[in-house]
């Protein structure tokens, strides 16, 4: 008699990160976050993905608001993405809902932000290639990324995973209001957005649970490196920085 399958397809994580970097500006420090995820299978090599996450700055220190002390911020975001298999690529079409609150959300004039987003993946050999295109209609505004890791065995429970990202962004505005930033004619900052390289290292503690510490570097490219905030000097934000953390994910 075959074991029942208690497996329900669910992954559960805790992450710790010493700074927030979101497409390529750096939020804040000390960032904590949780998420919860899966799959449901629709029909064969068809899927629809969802994940939702909530995070928050530990000890409200947010990089935006110059003269303003210390802000707190947190972010909810739920996401949803229908996934074909087509040969040796997956397509994805997907929607992703944000959700900014805290002090610092309301000094910084932040909008929410609703998203469509079309993604490829496939390898490239050893090396897993993943690119997308997202529309924030809220904000009016795209940003593109590519993604690049491949993973080296050291032992059975034992990986190194370097990766490199890189992003593009038009019109972008990172959902604050667009009077924050000295962004062109009003209408949001077009160009390359920042490149984020690094080592991850997935532990497996059991057949359920992985526990990956990492470090970063986050590159401001372009415009983004220019930038500062109006009526200050403060750049911390659009500054190259080097990035740590850890999180634990439990399939359930």
């Amino acid at each position: 008699m075959q074991p029942a399958n208690d497996d329900l397809g669910v992954n559960v994580g805790l992450g710790y990160h010493t700074n927030y970097i979101w497409r390529g500006i750096n939020l804040g420090q000390h960032w904590i976050d949780g998420s919860i995820g899966g799959a449901l299978s629709l029909a064969e090599g068809t899927r629809l993905a969802w994940d939702a996450n909530y995070g928050s700055l530990a000890g409200e220190q947010d990089h935006i608001n110059a003269g303003a002390g210390d802000l707190g911020f947190q972010r909810l975001q739920l996401g949803a993405a229908l996934q074909k298999d087509v040969g040796p690529a997956t397509l994805s079409l997907g929607y992703r809902y944000f959700r900014n609150a805290g002090d610092f959300n309301t000094a910084a004039n932040m909008n929410d932000g609703q998203e469509v987003s079309l993604g490829l993946a496939t390898a490239l050999g050893p090396i897993n290639a993943a690119t997308s295109a997202n529309y924030d209609f809220v904000n009016d505004s795209w940003y593109f990324d590519l993604d690049l890791n491949t993973n080296i065995a050291v032992t059975d429970s034992v990986s190194v995973v370097p990766f490199f990202n890189v992003g593009y962004g038009k019109n972008i505005n990172w959902q604050f209001d667009k009077a924050l930033v000295p962004l062109s004619a009003g209408n949001g900052l077009t160009g390359w957005t920042a490149i984020s390289t690094g080592l991850r290292f997935p532990v497996k503690l059991n057949s359920r649970a992985t526990l990956t510490p990492y470090i970063a570097g986050n590159l401001p490219l372009g415009g983004p490196s220019n930038l500062v905030i109006p009526g200050s000097t403060l750049d911390t934000p659009f500054k190259s920085v080097l990035v740590g953390g850890v999180t634990l994910s439990v399939r359930f």
